[in-house]
Formats: structure tokens, C-alpha cells, sequence
């Protein structure tokens, strides 16, 4: 090899992360020199979070190594590694964190490092004696996320499926928004499918175009983009008791009904597929122009306009920033303040140096995957109450009370310590205990002399502007809501009516939203709902989520197919029994402390988004066989073999 050529690698290894590039090059080349090196704890997230890193006297080594293994490989590197089994998985992640870890963590971490070409996928017992009835078909609605891999599933296992989609493009919830700075708040490298691993990201994290061009992507590559049917609503679906389907009618924009029958329904429309309106007493008076978050692009120009600016969830704190430059004058409207905090490499791009290691280094991909997935977890840690801290006069837990000093000390930087800010905008409540908000500049942009604050909420819109709680009329010729989604409208805009005719929409409102693993309904059979009640995990991925909702709800159509049942249900002791099981979880946790509704609590003062399970827990539930729980049963009609 030449010199040049040990140059580059010089410089590619430069790009490393330490730590990441050690375990992968042990588990290339087995030299125990690798397993001595000291691992230490550096802060993280402002220093509320502690991570696993290598001792710095070990860093110029590894790279040394490193490059030479790279100098002596027979051609061209190769990508990955097969499947690991859990004692080399465990040890490896030992050697990774330095310390033992429990055999419970290891399951949902093995599946974390994507070794394999598909760690969550299923497969058929015996393949050639499966016999797929002519009638049975599935319909899914969505082609975000949840319905895209719904569909790679089923279209690996070979059965007839259909994907309904509103939308005229695809991507979900990163079609809906298009607005200047909108980006994920999850590193990209855990914000993707643990199947696809070539996917190159040009940013950390990353932007809506490259999210959506991610799903697009990867649906073209796995031959389901072809299957959606797009510009396409499904409005009501009926379940026939008598012939155990789901009767759907759905219209294609522009199109007369359709009339379609299914053994299963996926309905993977989403959290966040709804948006909210903008309900103001005066708004059809005011003579400007009134835009809720989904209606902007990224070619917004907010130039020379004077702005009314409603709200600081994520949405907000990504917009606003990009608005103020521009904008004659932005009035933030702040009802309720929000712990908004910095993240590492925000707004950074990927070094061309770690592309390469993670597009040619064997298992770097999978170890810096898993190096995120780690300090994802971190935060289940400050969720939680501690009981004897509170009795010592504690709030939370030692380490959410040390994060809440932290984001406070953070915004009075960004703030340059401006104390009647200060007071305006530090929550009442901890960290946690509503969504955590990234900082996209926010706090910096309110200090710009175009940028006014106003706090104690809006009354009304009149003719010319915005008219505070005081009476206070503040005049502005655009009216921007980042009022968010109606998160408790969970299957919006399609009626689903069950058993007996029985709404789901009715149910739910009469108890907030229920179902057993967030994803089944008693009463309402052969439905599995896409990211339903009380399904977001504590920590981690969304997308390691919605495998694992994926793989439960493939695996129930399986067996319907392979016993030749027609329905498959849960019943209500056991929907119930799961959810009482989950509010006592829930009393354990930060978001008891917030008693007034948000984006967590429902109306009726449950906390009806996440689950309260750590990420091992969360795993055993959607890894087990859904015959354990789920009823299945031939129906009232003859099987689907017709036998």
C-alpha cells in the first residue's frame, strides 16, 4: 500500500468515534489489546446525561490499528457483519460500556445493532406448505413510516395487501410538514429502519426533505412505493360481523366511491396526521393572512410582515428562528413555557470521514448506531421518581432536579440574562415531564430588537390583529399557528364502527383513548393500529417502535393465514388487565407532574401517549407470540380455504 493511500486512512480514522471504532475493529480482528483500554464517563446533553467513552490515551492507538487493519485487508472493504449471537452480542456491548450488563437489556439491544439483513423481520415456518386463501387481503392506511414497513413485511411473506394514502405524495407526517427548519430532534442514525443501512445521511440531523426522501427511498427499494394508492381516503369502515372482513369505502380524489373488502385492516395514519385548527373567537374578522405550521413550505418568505407567532412546542422552536431574520416584526405568543434545551451536532453536517467509516468499516455502521441508541436511553433515568429524594426535599430524582439547574443555567446564556425573560418563560413544572424541545436558536432569536414576547395568551383575532388576554390589541398582517396536532384523533379522518356497530370515536371519547399494546380494540377485530394509545416508547427510536408494532401485527395475520381463522381479537379482561398494569407503571413516572392537559394528557387527565415500560419491557410485549393474548377464531363463516 502506498503512502498516499495510508495518508487518506490517516485522515478518515481523524473522523472516528473513538469508543465506536474500537468494538468494531475488536469484532473484526479479535486482538485483545482492544478489550484493556479504560472507559470513562463524559457528560452529555449539557452534562445532565453521562456516556460511555474511551479514555483519551487510547484514541491515537485505536486509529493507529484501525488504519492498519484497513491497509491490510484483501480488497476492497466489506460492509457489516452477520447476525451475532447473544453471548458475542453481550460481550461486545460489556466491552463497549465497560461494565456487566443484565441478560434482560440484551434481546432489545442485539436487535438495536441491526446486525443481519433484517433483525426484525418474520418468516414462515415452512414456507412451500403455506396456502394464502384467495380472499384474504390486508389494506393499510398510511404510507408514513408505520405503513411503509407494514408493507415491506407483507410484501416479503407474499401476502395481498393494499395501501390507501390521503396524502398525494408519500411520507406521512414529513409530508404534512414542510415548514422552513423542520428536521427530526432524534439523531438520524436511530431515526431510520434497523434493515436499511447504506442510507447516507448529509446531516446529524436530519431535514424534512431528506426524511421524506428516506421513506421514498427506501419504499422504491423494497417494491411497495408501486402498491400505494395515493390521493386516496378511506372514510368509514364497518366490520361484518357475518362474514368476519372489514368493509371500507374510500374515494380517490376526484373519483367516485370504492366499496373495499379486507380480512385485516393496518390503520398506520398516525399521531401526528391531524392538524390542529386554530380556534379563536374573531378569526374569520381578521383581514390578514392565517397559517397553521402544515400550510407553510420551505420558500415561506416572511419578509416585511408583522407577525403573530402562536406557539412553542417543536414545531415552533424549529420555525421561528427561521422567520425572524426576515420578518418587519414577530410577536411570539407564549402561553405555557417549555423546557427547551441545546443538543450536540444540531444543524451540523455528517464529516465526509464518518460517512465513509460507516458506509466501508465492517460493523461501525452498527456500533454508532448503538453508540446513540445508548444515549437515547439516558433519559429514561430522569423520568422517573425517587421517592426518597422528594422526602428530602427533592422534586423529581437527583438527576432531573441537576438537568432542570442545567436547562436553566443554558437559557439564561442564550438569553443573555435578561431576568423579566427569565421569569416569563421557566416552566412550573420538570423537565419531562412534557416533550423535551431542542433548541433551534429560539431563545437567541427572541433577543433580536424585531422580536417581542408576549406571555398570558391570546382572547381573540379582530380586523386588524391579535387581541391579548388584557384586551391588548396587537396588530399584524399574518397570523402563523403552531398549534400542533389533535394527537387524541388517533384514526382521523376514517370512522371505524366494530362489533354491533359500535364507534371507536365514541368509545374513546367516553373513556380516552385505550388498547391493549396501544395497538388492538376490544370489539373491534382484525384492526391493529399504527402508533395508537399509550404506544411511544420512553426512549429510543420511533422507528425501532414501529418494527416492533410491525412484527407483532405480521405475526397475527401469519396465524390467522396458517390456522385458517377469520378473526383475531382481544377481549376485555385482557385490554384491561394491560391497562390497569399501565397506569400503575405511569404513577412511577415525571408526567404525573403535569396535571393540566398537553400533548401528553388527554382531556380527561390521562396520559394516553407513552408507555411506561423501559425499552427491555417495551420489547418483550411486541416480541411475544400474539397467540399468548389475542383470541383467533374460524368466525361464522366456512374457512378461508373454503374447507
Amino acid at each position: 500500500m502506498s503512502e498516499r493511500e495510508r495518508a487518506s486512512l490517516t485522515r478518515i480514522v481523524e473522523d472516528a468515534a473513538p469508543n465506536v471504532l474500537r468494538v468494531a475493529l475488536y469484532q473484526a480482528t479479535c486482538n485483545e489489546e482492544l478489550t484493556t483500554m479504560g472507559v470513562i464517563d463524559v457528560a452529555a446533553r449539557g452534562g445532565a446525561f453521562r456516556a460511555k467513552a474511551l479514555a483519551p490515551e487510547h484514541h491515537a492507538r485505536v486509529r493507529e490499528l484501525a488504519v492498519e487493519y484497513l491497509l491490510g485487508l484483501d480488497g476492497a472493504p466489506s460492509h457489516g457483519h452477520a447476525a451475532l449471537d447473544v453471548a458475542e452480542a453481550k460481550e461486545l456491548m460489556e466491552i463497549m460500556s465497560g461494565e456487566p450488563l443484565p441478560d434482560e437489556e440484551i434481546p432489545f439491544r442485539i436487535e438495536e445493532l441491526a446486525f443481519g439483513a433484517f433483525p426484525r423481520g418474520v418468516e414462515w415456518s415452512d414456507p412451500d406448505t403455506v396456502e394464502i386463501p384467495d380472499d384474504f387481503s390486508v389494506v393499510i392506511i398510511g404510507a408514513g413510516f408505520s405503513g411503509v414497513a407494514m408493507a415491506i413485511q407483507l410484501e416479503r411473506l407474499g401476502i395481498p395487501y393494499r395501501v390507501l394514502e390521503r396524502q398525494a405524495e408519500i411520507g406521512g407526517t414529513w409530508n404534512w410538514n414542510r415548514y422552513p427548519g423542520a428536521r427530526v430532534d432524534t439523531t438520524s442514525f436511530i431515526y431510520q429502519f434497523t434493515f436499511e443501512k447504506d442510507h447516507e445521511w448529509d446531516e446529524y440531523f436530519a431535514t424534512q426533505s431528506q426524511v421524506k426522501g428516506y421513506i421514498d427511498a427506501v419504499a422504491r427499494k423494497h417494491g411497495v412505493r408501486r402498491r400505494i394508492e395515493f390521493s386516496t381516503t378511506m372514510t368509514r369502515a364497518v366490520f361484518d360481523e357475518d362474514a368476519s372482513q372489514w368493509v371500507l369505502t374510500a374515494q380517490k380524489e376526484g373519483g367516485e366511491p370504492e366499496t373495499i373488502r379486507a380480512s385485516v385492516v393496518i390503520a398506520a395514519s398516525g399521531l401526528f396526521s391531524t392538524a390542529k385548527d386554530l380556534d379563536l373567537p374573531g378569526i374569520s374578522e381578521f383581514e390578514g393572512e392565517v397559517f397553521h405550521t402544515t400550510d407553510l413550505t420551505s420558500d415561506f418568505d416572511a419578509t416585511r410582515r408583522r407577525i403573530a407567532f402562536l406557539g412553542n412546542g417543536s414545531t415552533g422552536v424549529q420555525l421561528m428562528p427561521e422567520l425572524a431574520p426576515a420578518a418587519e416584526k414577530l410577536y411570539v405568543f407564549v402561553r405555557t413555557p417549555q423546557w427547551i434545551g441545546p443538543m450536540e451536532n444540531y444543524r451540523e453536517r455528517v464529516p465526509d470521514g464518518t460517512k465513509w467509516l460507516l458506509k466501508n468499516f465492517p460493523g461501525y455502521w452498527n456500533w454508532y448506531r448503538y453508540e446513540r441508541i445508548l444515549a437515547s436511553l439516558n433519559a429514561m433515568r430522569l423520568q422517573e421518581l425517587d421517592g426518597r429524594w422528594q422526602e428530602g426535599g427533592g422534586r423529581v430524582s437527583e438527576v432531573n432536579d441537576k438537568f432542570t439547574d442545567i436547562l436553566k443555567t443554558y437559557m439564561s446564556e442564550q438569553l443573555q440574562g435578561d431576568e423579566r425573560y427569565l421569569a416569563m418563560l421557566t416552566p412550573d413544572y420538570p423537565p419531562y415531564a412534557r416533550r423535551m424541545i431542542v433548541d433551534n436558536g429560539w431563545y437567541a432569536a427572541l433577543t433580536r430588537p424585531n422580536v417581542e414576547l408576549i406571555t398570558g395568551g391570546v382572547a381573540s383575532l379582530s380586523a386588524k390583529g391579535v387581541v391579548t388576554a388584557d384586551g391588548t390589541t396587537v396588530e399584524v398582517d399574518t397570523v402563523i399557528a403552531a398549534s400542533g396536532f389533535d394527537v387524541e384523533r388517533y384514526l382521523w379522518p376514517s370512522e371505524y364502527l366494530g362489533r354491533d356497530g359500535r364507534s371507536i370515536e365514541t368509545l374513546w371519547r367516553q373513556t380516552g383513548p385505550h388498547a391493549f399494546l396501544g395497538m388492538l380494540v376490544p370489539g373491534f377485530p382484525n384492526l391493529f393500529i399504527m402508533y395508537g394509545p399509550n404506544s411511544q416508547p420512553r426512549a429510543g427510536s420511533t422507528q425501532s417502535a414501529i418494527e416492533q408494532w410491525v412484527r407483532y401485527a405480521t405475526r397475527a395475520v401469519m396465524r390467522m393465514i396458517e390456522t385458517s381463522s377469520r378473526t383475531v381479537e382481544v377481549d376485555e379482561s385482557t385490554a384491561a388487565k394491560y391497562n390497569a398494569a399501565m397506569d400503575e407503571a405511569m404513577d412511577t413516572l415525571v408526567w404525573t407532574q403535569v396535571g393540566e392537559r398537553n400533548y401528553y394528557v388527554g382531556q380527561n387527565g390521562r396520559q394516553f401517549v407513552n408507555a411506561p415500560w423501559t425499552n427491555a419491557e417495551y420489547h418483550r410485549y411486541f416480541n411475544q407470540d400474539p397467540g399468548v393474548d389475542l383470541t383467533f377464531l374460524p368466525g361464522s363463516t366456512p374457512p378461508l380455504d373454503g374447507s
